[in-house]
This record gives C-alpha cells, sequence and structure tokens, in this order.
C-alpha cells in the first residue's frame, strides 16, 4: 500500500529483494525465494530497465549502470486500435445519461425491463474477417456501444479517448440525441513499438511509443472493416433502428467525404487504443518458458508483457491464464528447489 517499486535489487546476476519508496522514504525488501514482476506491459520493462536489465546502450544514454544486458526489454509492444464510427439513431434506443433519475426507468426495473437490465454500454460483439490477411482467423472485433462521446456532454467519454478540443464541435451537435458507436477493432496489429526510460529517476513516466498504423497492412485492415461496417450500416436491421452515420468531422472535411483518402485520414485522427498493450517482455527473448528472467535468477515476470505476439481477442481472461499457468510453475519450481526450512514456516491452506 501507498508504495511505489524504484528497482529490483539484483547481486550477483540473482533477484535478492526490491526497492521502493513508501510516504517519502526509501526502503529495501530482500525474498528468500524470488521476485514476481506484475507491473504491466508498461509498468514491467520500466522497472526491469530501472534495475539495469535491458539494452545496454539505452541504459547508459540514460544514466543507469547496466547490470544485465538484455536488448528486447521493453521492445515489442502491441496493442488493439479502434475506430469508432459515430451514428444517431431511433429514440431510446441508445443510452440517455439522464435515465437513473427517470421515475420510469424504476418502475420498469422492478419489472425486470428497462435500461437498468442491460448489459451496459457494451451490449454486443462479433469477429470478422476483413478478407485483408491470407490468415483464416477473423482480423476485426466489433463493439456495438449505446454510447458515443455526445453522449455524456463530453463529460467523461470525450476525455478518455483523448480527443482533441478541436474536436468537440463535431460531436456537440449530436448532444441530446440518441447516438451511439460501431467499433471496429485491430485484432492482429503488425506495428510494433516500445517502452524505454525517459530518465533514471522511477518517478518519470517511461517513454511509450505504441507506433499505431506502422506497418501498412494494419492500416488497409482498418480501411477494409470501415467499408464492412459501412455496409452494416445500410443493412435493413440497422435502417430499422434509424442509424444515420455523422458527417464530416474537422480534421478531414477537406477531403471528399466517404472517399477512400477520407477514411484514411479519419482513422489517423480517430483511431484510438482499448488499452491491451502487451509484449514488453515477451517469452523467447526476455524471458524463457517458466516466464523466468534470461540470464538472471530468482526473477520472473508475470502479466501481459510476457505474450510474444497479442492474443486475437480481449487480453483480460488470457492474462489470468498467465497468472494461473506460472502460480502453477512457482509452486512447482518451489517443491523441487530445497526449501525444507522455509516449507516448515508455511502452512498452504486448500480451499
Amino acid at each position: 500500500m501507498y508504495s511505489h517499486v524504484r528497482k529490483i535489487i539484483i547481486e550477483d546476476k540473482r533477484a535478492i529483494g526490491v526497492e521502493l519508496t513508501r510516504f517519502g522514504k526509501i526502503e529495501r525488501y530482500k525474498v528468500r525465494q524470488e521476485v514476481i514482476l506484475s507491473a504491466g506491459a508498461v509498468g514491467s520493462p520500466q522497472i526491469l530497465m530501472l534495475s539495469g536489465v535491458g539494452d545496454e546502450g539505452h541504459l547508459t544514454e540514460v544514466g543507469v549502470e547496466t547490470v544485465h544486458h538484455l536488448p528486447e526489454v521493453g521492445q515489442n509492444l502491441q496493442d488493439h486500435l479502434n475506430i469508432p464510427m459515430n451514428i444517431d439513431v431511433r429514440e431510446n434506443l441508445s443510452y440517455d445519461i439522464l435515465s437513473a433519475i427517470y421515475p420510469s426507468t424504476w418502475l420498469a426495473y422492478l419489472s425486470g425491463g428497462g435500461p437498468l437490465t442491460s448489459s451496459g454500454a457494451c451490449s454486443g460483439l462479433a469477429f470478422v474477417h476483413t478478407g485483408v490477411s491470407n490468415d483464416s482467423r477473423p482480423d476485426i472485433q466489433y463493439h456495438m456501444l449505446e454510447v458515443s462521446p455526445a453522449t455524456d456532454h463530453g463529460l467523461v467519454i470525450f476525455k478518455n479517448f483523448g480527443l482533441l478540443k478541436k474536436a468537440w464541435p463535431w460531436f456537440k451537435d449530436h448532444t441530446g440525441r440518441f447516438s451511439a458507436m460501431v467499433l471496429p477493432t485491430l485484432l492482429r496489429p503488425k506495428s510494433r513499438g516500445f517502452v524505454k526510460l525517459r530518465s533514471s529517476n522511477p518517478d518519470d513516466h517511461p517513454i511509450i511509443q505504441p507506433n499505431y498504423l506502422e506497418e501498412k497492412k494494419d492500416m488497409d485492415t482498418m480501411l477494409a472493416a470501415v467499408n464492412l461496417t459501412l455496409k452494416l450500416l445500410n443493412t435493413t436491421a440497422m435502417q430499422a433502428a434509424g442509424a444515420e452515420l455523422w458527417g464530416p468531422d474537422p480534421f478531414c472535411n477537406h477531403l471528399q467525404f466517404m472517399s477512400a483518402a477520407y477514411w484514411e485520414c479519419y482513422v489517423h485522427h480517430f483511431s484510438f487504443t482499448i488499452y491491451h498493450p502487451v509484449g514488453t517482455c515477451a517469452m523467447g527473448t526476455v524471458l524463457d518458458a517458466r516466464l523466468k528472467v534470461k540470464g538472471l535468477h530468482g526473477l520472473r515476470v508475470v502479466d501481459g508483457s510476457v505474450m510474444p505476439k497479442i492474443v486475437g481477442g480481449n487480453t483480460n481472461a488470457p492474462i489470468i491464464m498467465i497468472a494461473e499457468k506460472a502460480a502453477d510453475m512457482i509452486l512447482q519450481d518451489f517443491k523441487t528447489s530445497d526449501n525444507t526450512e522455509v516449507m516448515n514456516k508455511c502452512v498452504k491452506d486448500e480451499l
């Protein structure tokens, strides 16, 4: 609680503890077995590099003494990218921010219906293949959201998407209406980014460079997803729902609306992360098959950063699986080593 890890303490190629700040005081804690690093695809490589584990050239550049040269730490960053297709729909077919205060909402809830019985803002999902890739697996995931950045009048969603103030008038024109989004998500990006240290100060945020859409195939897939979405909006079901695509946005309105050039501009300006970063401490380059840092002892990484390649779907369940598998491996390694004294002090309750 209230702690910030500064680095892992490594002596003679073995992790022996962690150094952290707590209530403004630097403290050190030593371990009996191993250090397990689970700070995520941004935090884990940052802590490794602050500990002197990473590319020697980069560490020297920021003033960190190299303990173990491992150049792939922080590399191979992958993420899922969304492109919002904003639409207006018929009345009461999308989320009303004030619905919770309507008496009719609570009466409907008591009868087992109404907005309070919905699954939330994302009520529809689909996995599709755009045809851009020769891979038979889906390359796009659709999210059907009954909200848009206009729904809450710019209070939360607009800010969470990281949109520029220049875009707000476009969204403001749709406040007070019933609006929604169809969100195609790039499932299998080819582009790779990186995480690097900004300095040797543990309190400085790292440099995060995702390199979104750097590979042409990623843009081609997103544009194919846009075209699929336009076809979807013209279906009988969507037309019955009153689905109407918003007009030109303020960043790309110099281009012919609905043209290929317009949509490429739109993807560049409005695509955003769904916060699925992985790959920066990947198995095979940074870690071995048991999630141990290569060339070091007593140090293991357990989080989404261990994935060599991003999964074609949500990352939550796979990361839970990684943690479950890691727990089994940690117990196996503990049992096969000489831990008689430690085991005598420990009691493990099975649930």
